[in-house]
């Protein structure tokens, strides 16, 4: 009987070892599986962020062009139009990834990104034309770009929120009247710092 009693502790230690071995691999995976989706996160989130930064970047340069204010260097529109084709291109692409890996939080905050930064397309086409809807149109920009890296640094474990954007800048307010002038008159201080 002590036999049996040893054989089936003997099992039973065995059948609890395999267990608990078995449970911490199992936790180990989904930890390193975890561990690399994120850092798959992390490269969609700022490859899409690069791309509609750079179809930003295009388009208030040709809106520049067209007569309305910002700080971006003015883009010839012949030139604009092709590197805007091409930036909104590579913005779809990345936005692939943002829709396959995002948590749904931050692809909602993506996609009312880059529908916003459609109607700055608009502007840098030339559909719109109006400087107060331009203002308007980059202060929504800066919503919800601020919007989607909130939601992205959220989604990657982030703690605290982005610290708001200070325009004017502190510089701007030690400049001489003069300069001032010259910096608005250059399209350089403007209403938000949606180059920013």
């Amino acid at each position: 009987m002590q036999q049996y009693a040893a054989l089936v502790g003997a099992v039973l230690g065995g059948l609890f070892t395999f267990l608990l071995v078995r449970a911490g691999e199992r936790h180990r995976q989904r930890r390193e599986q975890r561990s690399r989706w994120d850092a798959e996160r992390l490269a969609a989130y700022v490859e899409y962020g690069t791309a509609v930064k750079r179809v930003v970047r295009v388009a208030s340069g040709m809106a520049r062009t067209r007569g309305l204010s910002h700080s971006s260097e003015a883009v010839p529109l012949d030139r604009g139009r092709t590197e805007l084709a091409d930036a909104a291109a590579a913005r779809a692409v990345t936005w692939e990834s943002v829709l396959l890996l995002g948590h749904p939080e931050t692809v909602r905050a993506a996609r009312a990104w880059h529908q916003t930064v459609w109607q700055l397309e608009f502007f840098a086409r030339g559909v719109l034309t109006s400087e107060a809807s331009w203002v308007q149109a980059l202060s929504e920009f800066e919503r919800t770009r601020d919007e989607f890296y909130q939601c992205a640094r959220r989604d990657l474990g982030m703690a605290g929120y982005l610290p708001p954007a200070l325009w004017p800048p502190r510089w701007f307010d030690r400049l001489g009247a003069e300069q001032r002038e010259q910096l608005v008159a250059a399209g350089i201080h403007r209403v938000s710092p949606a180059a920013g």
